[in-house]
Order: structure tokens, then sequence, then C-alpha cells
């Protein structure tokens, strides 16, 4: 009896185990509903297409893979497309991202696949109806058959809703389908501003990692890291806003890594300035290569009719330009559609290619600066030492920002990533492959710095407090002092600038009762060290 009921028992499980992967070709979906849940892996077996009037909905914490080798030899790549009227709702968390990757791809196993390795599936496109600058306003997605109809984007609906996209990691896409014709990891055709892109990670993408092409959709908190062509890459007329956008350039090889921004406006033959529709980019901090190996990695480039606003951002050690504006985008720039405000450049090689007067006189007016923004630590290896935050009040891209009255949030800081306590996260832990392939900072501050952490005596009471509570330090000699609070994933919740202050004992009062009950960090920084206090709201 117990013999056979541990084999009966072995059967169960291996069938369990059977189960737990479901393959997809473009034959198991059409134009209903799906529902794919965790506890499924999903492998996508060539091109298949979400049909007008269906809806996916994908689960947090599921896994979604790409086969390298298509099946079907009439595919010459595997990737879910998500064609116009069809609805994708893919809702990870920060705890349990939504990941996309490779079949070979071992996840239990963050050393088996690296930043160099791309092209093992394709990657996913979303089609929309909103508008594009192309003659007859619609177009057919690069990457697809121009014959199949589904693959046409494009309309007149600036509100067209695609769905949702929310904590979602893209790994080693990529696939070639022809010469010099590769899939972008995250490819959005006309899609509108009545879609919600948040959280969204492309990771050692043979091609771009975001591509634009028209469209009004906005997105925010994306990464892209080691893309073989340009990072964030927008054409026919994209017209929607990115906050808090972050890329990172690799250094092994030449190949890899072209513009952190290229950006293109109209075909459709309306280049002039009065026909200019105009993308904006705030709080964008872009790590180039710095000449180490890969000389190809570069800034922003604006080509022809781009009309594009970026606002306090860092472009940081870009081996060649940081700005390039050629053709009817000087036009565009000079007229004042375009724009280049608060933004921080520093290491690489040229400010502006080929020194274009108007370009110059541009970033001048829009309070650009060439000086070291003062990030905590750079790195492009697996070390856990990656921290492109603000390294504290004395750095550059602490302060300084650019107001503005655009539907994007207004900060006190530049660059993707606020400051945040020694010992806090950012909000790209957690779900990234940069998180865990190892590269981010692990969470106990930067290894690089010389400032010592923790020497400042202070001290807050009452802690638990529900209304007031009160920091108290002392300072050995005069000295310029910042205090923030955090809250446990980094989000900043209160910052203030208190300027010189004198030798002896201080206190500062801070009002949380309009805090939600929970724990905080509260981080008071001098010139002489920093002072890292936990604090229990009631």
């Amino acid at each position: 009896m117990k013999k056979v009921f541990t084999f009966l028992t072995l059967c169960f499980f291996v069938s369990a185990l059977t189960a737990q992967t479901q393959t997809v070709t473009n034959a198991d979906i059409t134009n209903e509903t799906y529902n794919w849940t965790a506890d499924t892996e999903y492998i996508i077996d060539g091109a298949v297409f979400l049909e007008a009037g269906g809806v996916l909905n994908i689960e947090a914490g599921t896994v979604i893979r790409g086969k390298a080798n298509p099946t079907n030899s009439n595919d010459v790549a595997s990737v879910l497309v998500i064609a116009r009227d069809a609805m994708i709702n893919a809702t990870g968390t920060a705890d349990n991202p939504i990941i996309m990757t490779a079949e070979l791809d071992d996840l239990n196993d963050p050393t088996d696949l690296g930043q160099d390795d791309n092209q093992l599936w394709g990657g996913l496109i979303v089609l929309g109806n909103a508008p594009v600058g192309e003659d007859g306003g619609t177009d057919q997605i690069e990457g697809l058959d121009p014959e199949n109809p589904l693959s046409t984007y494009g309309g007149t609906n600036v509100a067209d809703n695609s769905g949702t996209i929310q904590y979602l990691s893209l790994r080693h896409g990529g696939a070639d389908i022809g010469a010099d014709n590769e899939i972008n990891g995250l490819t959005l055709g006309g899609v509108g501003n009545g879609t919600t892109i948040d959280h969204v990670e492309i990771f050692a993408n043979k091609d771009d990692g975001f591509e634009f092409f028209g469209g009004s959709v906005n997105a925010t908190y994306l990464v892209a890291a080691f893309c073989g062509d340009d990072s964030f890459d927008f054409d026919e007329s994209w017209s929607g806003y990115l906050q808090y956008i972050f890329s990172i350039h690799g250094q092994t090889n030449d190949a890899f890594g072209d513009n952190a921004i290229e950006y293109d406006g109209s075909e459709d033959g309306n280049d002039g300035v009065e026909d200019a529709v105009t993308g904006e980019i705030y709080n964008a901090t872009f790590i180039g290569a710095n000449a180490v190996v890969n000389t190809n990695s570069d800034g922003v480039r604006l080509k022809e009719a781009g009309s594009m606003q970026l606002w306090n951002s860092i472009i940081y050690q870009p081996s060649g330009y940081a700005f390039r504006v050629e053709d009817s985008s000087i036009d565009i720039l000079a007229a004042g559609n375009s724009a280049f405000a608060g933004n921080i450049t520093f290491g690489g090689g040229t400010y502006v290619q080929d020194d274009v007067a108007q370009v110059i006189a541009a970033l001048a007016a829009g309070g650009n600066t060439q000086e070291d923004p003062g990030l905590a630590s750079i790195s492009r290896t697996t070390d856990n030492n990656l921290d492109p935050r603000p390294f504290g009040f004395s750095s550059a891209a602490y302060g300084g920002a650019a107001q503005h009255d655009s539907e994007a949030e207004n900060t006190n800081y530049r660059g993707a990533f606020r400051y945040g306590a020694p010992g806090s996260q950012t909000w790209a832990h957690g779900w990234t492959a940069l998180d865990s392939y190892n590269y981010l900072y692990d969470g106990e501050g930067s290894t690089t710095s010389t400032q010592d952490l923790n020497t400042l005596a202070a001290s807050v009471t009452p802690n638990p407090a529900a209304a007031l509570t009160t920091v108290t330090f002392e300072l050995t000699a005069t000295s310029e002092v910042a205090v923030q609070m955090t809250d446990l994933t980094g989000r900043l919740v209160y910052s203030e600038k208190l300027g010189q202050l004198n030798a002896g004992v201080n206190n500062v009062t801070l009002n949380v009762a309009n805090l939600t009950a929970g724990t905080y960090i509260i981080n008071v920084e001098t010139e002489a060290g920093t002072a890292v206090r936990k604090f229990v709201k009631k």
C-alpha cells in the first residue's frame, strides 16, 4: 500500500509540474478574454497576436518566456503583439513583478545570463489608435509582416486605451528579423494616453529599449539597461510625457549602446515649426559608457522634425556628444517648441555636436550646466554598487530643478532618483533585473563614498509620535544642514534645507500629523557627517 501511495503521489507531482508550463502560439489567441496566472509559466512560440476585442489579464508574479527558435517556420521571432482595439492588463507589483524573458533564462541563477546576452526572443508590441505623424495617419509597425492587418497602428483617438502595464521586466530580447531590423524591448505604436504605463524595465535588448511610434501615451518609472541601440527612441511625433526614467550603457562591447534618446518628428511631410508636435521628458538619468571600449554611447539626438523638451535631467559620461540637434530640429528648437531646462551634463566628449550656435544658446537660456551632478556611485558590473542618486545636499543634482507647468510633477531635484538616506532603496529596487542581477547597491549605502555617515549624534523625541516630533543634534562647528524623511521604500515624504546652523545643540521640529502610520527614516546631513534614525508614526 505504501509503494502504491508513493507511486501515485509521484505521478501527481509530475502531472502538476507539467501543468505549470503552457505553450502559446498564435492559434491559441484570438479576440477573447484570457487570464494568465502566476502558477503557470507561458512560453510564447512565434508571433502571437491578441486581436481586436481581446483582453489579456496577466497576474502579478507571472513569468512569460519567448522561444529563441519558433516551431512555426513562418515566424522569425517569438513576440507578443497587442493589436489595435485589444487590451493588455499586466499588473505586477514591486514585490511581485511580471517577468518576460527568454526560454533559456534560469531565474533562480542570476549569473546564467548577463548584460551581453540578447536576441534570445523578441519582445512586447502594443498598438493603438492615437495619432501618428505618418502619411494617411496610420502605419505598419516595424518588426512584423507589413501585409498583416494586425500590424497596423495609428488613428485619431488621443485618449485611446490599450490597458495597463505596471512592474514589468522584459529581459534578453531583440531577436533579428532581417538585416538591421531587430525587435525592440517594448514597442508602442500609436498608443493613447488612456493607457497606463509605469515601472517597466528593458534589460539587455539587442535593439532599442523603448520605442514610441507616434501616439500620446504617458509613462513613468522606466529603466533601459544595456541595450544594443538607443535606450529611448521616438518616431512620428509622439506627444506624451515621461518622468523618472533611467538608462545605463555597458562598456563591454563597442557595438552595444547608441543614444540615450533618439528623437524624430513627423514623417508626413509636415516638418515645419508650425507643425511640430512636442513630447516632454522630465527627471531622467542617462549613464553613458564613458568611452571605455564602447565609444558608441551618446546623449540626446534630435533628428529631422524632432520637437522635444528635456527638463531636470542628467547626462553622465557619454562617450561622444551630450546634445546633437540636426536639420529642421534646429529651427524648431530656436523657435522655442523644443526646450532644454535645468539639465546637468558631465564627463564624456563634446557638449554640443558641431557646436551649433542655436543649440548652445538654447542650453544657456534654459539654465543647463556642465558640472558633476554628485551621484553616489556608478558601476556597470554585478557588485551591488550602482547607486545613481544624488549623494547629499552638496550634490548639484540635489536641488536646482527648473519649475514647469506641465502635467508632470515638479520636483526639487534633478535626475530620475531623489536623494535617500543610507539604507533606503530606490523605486528600481525589488522588481528589476538590475536589482536581481546584483547591479543596484544593496541598501547599505555607497561603498565609494568617503563621507562618514553615522558620526553625528542625534535623537528623535517623542518616538513614536502622532503629530509633532523633534530631531535634536549637536554640531561641533557651523555647518550647512539638510533634513529628509523617507518611508521604507525610499519615497521622500519630507525635505528641507535648513541653511547654516551654529555650533552646539540644534532642534528641528517636524509636523508628522499627515503621515500614514508606519516606520520612517529620518536623515540629518551636515558637512561633518550624517545621522540616520528610525522614526515610528502612530
